[in-house]
């Protein structure tokens, strides 16, 4: 009950805090951003999703991902040449560059 409602209080944090920008996003705006969430974690969206709210929450997210031509099992793979312009860019902006 504890990780419960420690889950709860962080979400409503990262939720007021983040929420319009997130709201605002356009799909390929998502995507990107779900590729660099599996950079920074080496864990994919669904996976987080998976292991924070459950197999069934993940479930439905991933369904609506896949309504908009995504998916949250995507991972960053410097292979790709989408997830290179991507690396390119933050080493820009990680240089000051951007």
């Amino acid at each position: 009950s504890d990780r419960k409602a420690y889950l709860k209080r962080s979400e409503k944090e990262l939720q007021k805090e983040f929420g319009e920008e997130l709201k605002g996003l356009s799909i390929t705006q998502g995507k990107i951003l779900m590729k660099l969430i599996d950079r920074e974690t080496g864990k994919t969206t669904y996976a987080i999703i998976k292991d924070m709210r459950g197999n069934f929450n993940a479930f439905m997210w991933q369904s609506l991902a896949t309504l908009f031509g995504s998916s949250m099992k995507q991972v960053y793979d410097l292979n790709d040449p989408n997830d290179r312009q991507i690396e390119l860019a933050i080493k820009q902006i990680e240089a000051g560059e951007f």
